[in-house]
């Protein structure tokens, strides 16, 4: 009965670590990640690399680890209203005693297309296939001296191909402000993902959870809106749902931009806050408050935020959640003898 206690305890760890996917604190810092529609869309730019690193529990546990890289260029005009965008990304998570790790590597194509000479109504189409690797050490498992043929049995690694998709819609108004709106659906084939096969095999009490890759949808949204001059809010949302998980985030930037022309903006610093919510299925509650800082330097863009845990889990993290830097640079197309792009898109 121990054998099967401690094998099911381990399934459950596995499972549970793979249940979501890569969680990045950032809205506006992570665009592909969020969905697949994004890529390409920036403004004054024809090519954007961006590095994220998150640490998460490490006050209290051997937390998450999770560094990701991409890169998106507007590729073609395919006409005067359209636009062909393409990228790469590609992420490692490590997390806990036995290194469960989850490697991806993905690549996406995007349509922007422009209903109007101005850009001000643009919808981006987004498309992304990606390979997904999971590996774990078994060896480093610790607890009674037990039979262990079930977990020697099982492999160290497995991928898996995934296949998700996207739409965002863009409304520009006076003088530059805007709002949009975007959904996409990740995991459209479900991929499997479990390390242990057919578990009706081994005679334990569990069902499909944890064999594939829950399907996620979200919802995410924000705008610009200046309040002044050089003073503007940035507010953003975002709502996911994958498999029995459910995450709520509300929020806004405050940004203040010097400008010693019309044209030219030096820098602008943006200072923010976000709440998260967690809506499982029959518990609701506070999870973090998210605190950001970002400095925009020409076409260099840095963000640092923090997650302050707020939730029942302060009583071991005493508050700390994880620290979150991202670095965004984007090549314009000035000394350049790239075409211009038809479609302009809004600077988020």
């Amino acid at each position: 009965m121990k054998k099967y206690l401690v094998l099911f305890a381990v399934i459950q760890l596995v499972i549970t670590l793979q249940a979501q996917d890569v969680h990045l604190s950032h809205i506006h810092a992570s665009p592909i990640h969020l969905n697949p529609a994004m890529t390409g869309v920036f403004q004054d730019g024809y090519l954007r690399l961006i590095a994220n690193s998150r640490l998460q529990w490490e006050t209290f546990t051997k937390g998450y680890k999770t560094v990701m890289a991409s890169a998106d260029l507007k590729l073609v005009n395919l006409n005067n209203s359209s636009i062909l965008s393409g990228g790469i990304q590609v992420a490692s998570d490590k997390a806990g005693d036995l290194n469960f790790s989850t490697n991806t590597a993905s690549i996406n194509f995007s349509v922007q297309k422009s209903f109007d000479r101005q850009s001000k109504n643009v919808v981006s189409f987004g498309f992304q296939g990606a390979l997904i690797n999971h590996r774990i050490d078994f060896s480093k498992m610790i607890g009674y001296e037990i039979e262990t043929e079930l977990i020697t049995d099982a492999p160290e690694t497995i991928n898996a191909w995934d296949v998700s998709t996207g739409v965002t819609w863009f409304h520009s108004f006076y003088p530059k402000n805007h709002f949009y709106i975007g959904a996409a659906l990740f995991h459209l084939n479900q991929p499997s993902i479990s390390f242990f096969g057919d578990l009706d095999l081994y005679e334990l009490p569990y069902d499909e959870v944890g064999k594939i890759l829950y399907r996620k949808f979200i919802i995410h949204g924000g705008g610009k809106i200046g309040i002044h001059k050089n003073i503007s809010l940035l507010p953003s949302f975002l709502i996911a749902d994958q498999g029995p998980h459910r995450e709520m985030k509300m929020g806004t930037f405050f940004k203040y931009e010097n400008r010693r022309s019309r044209k030219d903006n030096d820098y602008a610093v943006y200072l923010g806050g976000w709440v998260r919510w967690y809506l499982e299925k029959d518990l609701i509650g506070t999870d973090a408050i998210d605190l950001s800082l970002r400095i925009d330097h020409e076409s260099t863009i840095y963000t640092f935020s923090f997650d302050v845990n707020i939730s029942k889990l302060t009583r071991v993290s005493q508050g700390l959640g994880g620290p979150e830097l991202s670095v965004i640079k984007i090549f314009d197309k000035k000394n350049t003898k790239r075409k211009k792009f038809k479609v302009k898109c809004p600077a988020l």
